[in-house]
């Protein structure tokens, strides 16, 4: 599934998800104040997961149990209501009425939540009372993940010496209780699906607390509590530096802790109003590259995740693992380290059809042994001189070792945008910073070394730099500036000393190569 179709999909469930809502609140206008708290949203991310888990079933039908998609986001609509409340958020404390409204609220919710369910009860439909005990865990959690955040992570309540003692394990039950919401979704959606609500306790058992997608997506949360550039659709749940206002020891806290201006701050909340002391943090987390220890448990919660689910699941469907992509496509994340700590990422393509549509995913080495079509790039940079930078392969790759080629190339990652990836590849390998233009995209296919066949809808990108390389030796041992005309002789007379596919690729393009220089494969357009 590309981005573009994921992205439609996500809208038009969102869509169906406010409308079903709003006509819900025509009905029941004691619930108004929802109405307008749920449709302004429009990404609805508990609905997408429910649908992404149900469709993965034998069923798709997902609308017809639309109730429990929306019952579920109302429980965190209800949580973030109770984090007001706590968290003595500015906005909902200024005034009594408004404070008193807020709890009014808050407890209206479990009003519609319980209004919802006899609504899908009126349908005859299976199920109610596990997805009722299911409700009921899901909310009794987060009451005990906020009692855990006062009680034994907030320095206001207990000492910063049991509270450091005791962190490690206390701060992994705090997110896994805050976000059960988001562990159980997909998984409720499957199980309604299919009837087969095996798939939780399944989950459960064999899935860590510590790479559970609750506790990996609550360290990138506290984590983006000390950013500058929060989410649009945080801003409005949490004030910047919430966390350290309130006094909670969270992951960026934690390892920060030894500083004096982070312990001041945990005491006299007033402290961080100071921008010198704002700028002295993030410089911190940035130079004690905090964003590391996310970026580890992130990409092994995606695997663990991609895993299980093509474990138990007979057909998982392709937007299951885009909704959880968001573990490794996140603007804190260093996407290098992220496929350092992830193999499943790291050994792995995306398939996809002569037109470029996703397909899933496949092992990389696999793929080119049985010539499998999947998604690539390569990019073409040159310099004010319309000298074009090509790259001598290192010892070190799987093909095409000691060849000339184009300037970079690599596999698209699925869940993340081509041009994103392009340009972090470039980076990793060249040290290279410059905006890149789609050209064509088309199929080739081709015989490499060792028994691999290349079969891969190619996207070519070019890009103009001037400035310092910084070449990775492990991806090439040698880079030169060539003349084009001057790299098409070469090619001609000593074809052995450069890789088939820059050749197809400049062939493409309209030079003249004949078909001695460039042997492709007939590629089979019905595939």
């Amino acid at each position: 599934m590309n981005s573009k179709t994921y992205q439609k999909t996500i809208k038009e469930t969102s869509k169906k998800l406010n409308e079903y809502f709003a006509d819900f609140c025509q009905q029941y206008p004691q619930y108004g104040f929802l109405k307008n708290d749920y449709t302004k949203k429009n990404v609805h991310l508990n609905g997408i997961q429910f649908q992404a888990g149900f469709i993965s079933g034998p069923n798709d039908n997902w609308e017809q149990y639309i109730e429990i998609a929306v019952i579920i986001e109302l429980v965190m609509i209800w949580a973030y209501k109770t984090k007001w409340i706590l968290d003595r958020k500015q906005d909902v404390w200024e005034k009594e009425a408004v404070l008193m409204e807020t709890v009014l609220q808050h407890d209206l919710v479990l009003s519609c939540i319980n209004d919802l369910f006899n609504a899908y009860l009126k349908k005859d439909l299976l199920y109610i009372d596990k997805i009722r005990g299911l409700v009921d865990e899901l909310m009794g959690k987060l009451s005990y993940g906020f009692w855990l955040e006062r009680e034994k992570l907030n320095v206001n309540f207990s000492s910063l010496d049991d509270i450091i003692f005791n962190w490690d394990k206390v701060y992994v039950e705090r997110n896994t209780s805050l976000n059960l919401v988001y562990d159980y979704t997909p998984l409720i959606g499957f199980a309604l699906s299919c009837g087969n609500f095996d798939i939780i306790e399944n989950y459960v058992f064999e899935i860590p607390s510590n790479l559970r997608f609750s506790n990996a997506s609550q360290m990138i949360s506290d984590l983006g509590d000390f950013g500058q550039n929060i989410d649009k659709s945080g801003k409005s749940n949490q004030d910047i530096f919430s966390d350290i206002k309130n006094g909670v020891v969270t992951f960026p806290v934690r390892s920060l802790i030894e500083e004096k201006i982070v312990q001041k701050a945990l005491t006299n909340p007033k402290e961080i109003k100071n921008l010198s002391w704002q700028k002295k943090v993030l410089e911190l987390i940035s130079e004690r590259e905090i964003n590391k220890e996310a970026i580890k448990i992130a990409a092994q919660s995606f695997d663990a995740h991609k895993n299980f689910f093509e474990s138990h699941l007979e057909k998982p469907n392709p937007m299951l693992m885009r909704v959880f992509g968001m573990l490794i496509n996140n603007k804190y994340f260093d996407q290098r380290i992220v496929f350092q700590e992830s193999p499943v990422l790291r050994n792995r393509v995306v398939l996809c059809d002569v037109h470029g549509k996703e397909k899933g995913t496949e092992d990389k080495l696999r793929a080119h042994r049985e010539g499998k079509l999947h998604k690539a790039f390569s990019i073409f940079i040159y310099n004010e001189k319309g000298q074009h930078l090509i790259q001598k392969g290192s010892d070190e790759k799987y093909h095409s070792v000691g060849l000339w080629s184009n300037t970079c190339s690599g596999h698209s990652v699925s869940g993340e945008k081509l041009l994103v990836t392009a340009q972090k590849r470039l980076k990793e390998e060249m040290g290279i910073e410059t905006k890149l233009q789609k050209k064509f995209s088309f199929v080739c296919k081709f015989e490499a070394e060792n028994s691999f066949i290349e079969n891969e809808y190619t996207t070519v990108l070019i890009g103009k730099y001037d400035d310092e390389i910084y070449v990775d030796q492990d991806q090439a041992q040698n880079l030169k500036w060539v003349n084009i005309d001057e790299l098409i002789a070469d090619i001609i007379e000593q074809p052995d000393q450069y890789c088939q596919g820059l050749k197809i690729i400049l062939q493409r393009m309209g030079y003249s190569l004949s078909k001695k220089v460039v042997k492709t494969i007939k590629v089979d357009l019905a595939e």
